[in-house]
């Protein structure tokens, strides 16, 4: 029951991503135009990819021991206290480390795509590092179960987006300094997880978080990059595509893109729910509670997922192009249909891509997501030059299918689960 409602909450922040992060490029197509979405869509890129650098996978250690210690411990305190100030104090500091080269590389990665790239990340710059130190603060509001929180934590972060982009298109900002958008949103929601983290863990009672803090790094060091090629996995058609084709192109995939993107944060909403439960089973030793649990989530979300990726091809060719208002996004629907299809058959395994974190094996995790990594770019490098945007679609299709299978094979070899 706990569940099902969890998951009802964690679906409010998927609809606002459909109605504002979605939203969010239909608006800088329509006000601004391809060229300025496309070179969003590639700061943008480099943001999140080095978030997760900047985070370190310190989000996931904390969340792991404080869903199995305290779990095992009962409502310790001062154990809790331990476990998030141990994330904490090299989170804040590799955040700020990561942000600083950020700022150094902005000018060879601008020569590499173009001056408003250079020009949008030196905005961004300040976001970056709220970004990192949010993903670790979402950890702990993850590890904690507290679900409804973490739902409107997240809604938030869609809202202050939607705002950022008023204010954006008030000030008359151009194209290139559209990247603030992210700043505003999370140094905003920074403050708010600030509240939180006070008011929810007691950190004068943090006796012992040097000894966690080490855990941390351990974990965080074996797994942090499979997080960076899990980032760079999902925009490495884009990627691609902006080495290969115009800016314009590039915003008319991106689009699509990020469609397809919004309809797997429906897998990823079910997966945070999941998370906890994984690790506190399988930490347990409990695989026969693992096993139930992906019977039961799986039953439902397989035919829903399909049901709404395939409504979604279909609606595609004749609802874009109308909420924009320019007819040449319809050539990103042959893409979205490709994309889509893919995580329709991986739908089965998307929810639970993280049994490798949870049972503790964050360099078996490594090990899984760089074999999608190798499957998406040896494809896109293939396939980009000879099919253009379809080729793109088509490698980051047999990424989606390539997890499914890959997850199967290490979850019954490396933690002992047919899923």
């Amino acid at each position: 029951m706990r569940l099902r409602r969890d998951i009802g909450w964690n679906l409010v922040p998927v609809l606002l991503l459909g109605l504002v992060g979605l939203g969010l490029n239909f608006v800088i197509g329509a006000w601004w135009d391809a060229s300025a979405l496309g070179n969003f869509n590639l700061v943008t890129i480099a943001v999140f990819a080095f978030a997760v650098l900047g985070a370190g996978g310190l989000q996931y250690a904390v969340l792991r021991a404080l869903a199995s210690e305290t779990a095992r411990e009962g409502t310790d305190r001062t154990r809790a206290a331990a476990i998030v100030a141990g994330a904490l104090v090299p989170g804040v500091a590799l955040a700020a480390t990561v942000t600083a080269a950020f700022l150094l590389l902005r000018g060879p990665i601008g020569r590499w795509q173009s001056p408003a790239v250079a020009e949008g990340m030196l905005w961004a710059a300040p976001g970056l590092f709220c970004f990192a130190v949010n993903k670790i603060l979402l950890g702990v509001v993850n590890g904690l179960r507290r679900m409804r929180a973490f739902a409107v934590y997240t809604s938030v972060r869609y809202l202050l987006i939607a705002v950022g982009l008023g204010v954006a298109r008030g000030a008359d900002l151009d194209g290139d300094q559209l990247p603030v958008i992210w700043t505003f949103t999370e140094g905003g929601l920074l403050l708010v997880l600030a509240i939180e983290l006070l008011s929810t863990v007691e950190l004068r009672r943090a006796a012992g978080w040097g000894a966690w803090a080490r855990r941390h790094v351990a974990f965080g060091v074996r797994g942090v990059a499979a997080m960076l090629a899990v980032e760079v996995s999902s925009k490495l058609d884009v990627w691609v595509l902006g080495l290969a084709v115009s800016s314009g192109q590039v915003g008319v995939y991106s689009l699509a893109a990020a469609i397809n993107d919004g309809a797997l944060q429906l897998a990823v909403a079910l997966q945070n729910n999941v998370n906890p439960l994984l690790a506190r089973d399988l930490a347990a030793g409990d695989r026969d509670g693992v096993r139930h649990l992906v019977g039961r989530t799986r039953r439902w979300f397989v035919p829903a997922f399909v049901a709404a990726c395939a409504a979604g091809a279909l609606l595609y060719p004749f609802a874009i192009p109308w909420l924009i208002g320019d007819d040449g996004y319809a050539r990103g629907a042959w893409p979205f249909a490709i994309m889509i299809s893919g995580a329709a058959l991986a739908s089965p395994y998307l929810p639970f891509t993280h049994v490798l974190l949870m049972a503790a094996q964050p360099g078996w995790h490594t090990v899984y997501v760089l074999g999608i990594l190798a499957v998406n770019l040896g494809t896109a490098l293939v396939l980009v030059p000879l099919w253009g945007l379809e080729g793109a679609a088509v490698a980051t299709a047999a990424s989606l299918v390539a997890s499914a299978a890959l997850v199967r094979l290490l979850a019954r070899r490396r933690v002992g689960l047919r899923i």
